[in-house]
């Protein structure tokens, strides 16, 4: 079958723009070819699922993926390509789990630099163009990662090695999922996600049920938070966000709805870490806001952070709330609030040693202020929120 002009436009297009190919497969030869060309030793028995009405995803064990469906009665294949950029710590540790010599690192970082980098987000819109290009109509999404060993190929005098093994890759991950939140890289965090899940589904569970889906979901939310406030996001701040996430979670009918909200709270982290991250202040108001986060728990005043950054305190005030919208002494007080929110779910601590523990020694002077923030006492909104 001879392909039509919109194919070749559509080919052409997304070559031309993203470095990535899309051709048809006509035969078993071409098929071989493909497979031998770019190492994809188990691909060939996957594009013989290749079906009308479905986009299906392979990732190799190199995490090399491809993207296939049928058209025309002809398999067609998008790819390969690589979803994040490869370097050469992730090569010596790739080799290093499939047993390979850290020498042959830099020969697989060669054979990585042949194939273009495309994020998620983008390979959405490639396939929506695709879709739409060539009148597809809905197509269903599947996805298939080469990650996991299968325990019917385990032998069974080894499983506690390959377990333990296991355990650490997976811990490996969960830092590199909790260190993609600090980055507030969402498509990142979303990947990592993913492969823990495939990787729990695989070694630790054959089914889980929503009861079992809301403990991982649980753990997920307690990871996601500790990485948040590392990244600087208020604890109020990331309490609403996950309070919000459990409460979807609890009521959620189906697993499909839980994962929605366990979305909707990682999109809304990484949004309000990129906040941070994007705010752009000059070195003397970054160095106020620096000596504030340091020494907010001691008595600190106007004139010695101004001492601190060697300027007036007339010249620090307007400066910094020029770039901030707030004083330095309101600065002040809302990291102190912050804290002692953060520190009244926390803790059992009394409110009066919070109130200390924050720099307020007035205790009625700190209900007061926190009242007026949060709209609560201490107290309320100790007994509102402490799980």
């Amino acid at each position: 079958m001879q392909k039509s002009s919109r194919f070749l436009v559509v080919s052409q297009m997304i070559g031309d723009i993203f470095g990535i190919s899309m051709i048809s497969i006509k035969d078993e030869s071409e098929q071989k070819k493909f497979c031998e060309k770019h190492r994809l030793d188990k691909f060939a028995v996957r594009l013989q699922k290749c079906q009308a009405g479905v986009f299906r995803m392979y990732e190799d064990i190199l995490y090399l993926r491809v993207i296939f469906f049928m058209h025309r009665g002809q398999a067609v294949i998008i790819g390969p390509y690589l979803a994040e950029e490869m370097n050469i710590e992730r090569c010596i540790q790739l080799c290093s789990e499939l047993g390979k010599k850290p020498a042959e690192a830099r020969e697989l970082l060669a054979f990585y630099e042949s194939y273009p980098v495309i994020m998620d987000t983008y390979m959405q819109k490639i396939l929506f163009a695709v879709k739409n290009a060539l009148g597809l109509g809905e197509m269903e999404e599947t996805y298939e990662f080469e990650h996991s060993v299968s325990q019917k190929e385990l032998d069974f005098s080894k499983l506690a090695k390959v377990s333990n093994e296991n355990l650490e890759m997976h811990y490996c991950m969960e830092r590199e999922y909790m260190d993609a939140i600090k980055r507030g890289n969402f498509q990142e965090v979303m990947r990592y996600k993913k492969l823990l899940s495939e990787n729990a589904a695989g070694q630790w569970s054959t089914k889980i049920d929503k009861e079992g889906k809301r403990q991982a979901l649980a753990v997920n939310r307690a990871m996601s938070r500790i990485a948040a406030f590392e990244a600087g996001v208020p604890a109020p701040l990331i309490h609403q966000i996950s309070t919000k996430e459990s409460t979807e979670i609890l009521s959620a009918n189906t697993m499909t709805q839980m994962d929605r909200a366990c979305e909707t709270m990682l999109r809304e982290f990484c949004d309000a870490i990129c906040d941070i991250r994007n705010r752009k202040y000059s070195a003397m108001v970054q160095s106020v806001i620096y000596c504030i986060h340091k020494q907010f728990e001691q008595p600190l005043s106007v004139r010695e952070m101004a001492e601190e950054v060697g300027v007036t305190e007339s010249y620090m005030i307007a400066r910094f709330k020029k770039e901030t919208g707030a004083t330095p002494a309101t600065y002040l007080r809302n990291v102190r609030l912050e804290e002692a929110a953060r520190l009244l779910i926390a803790t059992d601590d009394e409110i009066q040693k919070i109130a200390g523990k924050v720099g307020i020694t007035d205790a009625n002077y700190f209900v007061k202020v926190f009242k007026a923030k949060y709209q609560n006492t201490p107290k309320d909104y100790r007994k509102r929120f402490k799980v």
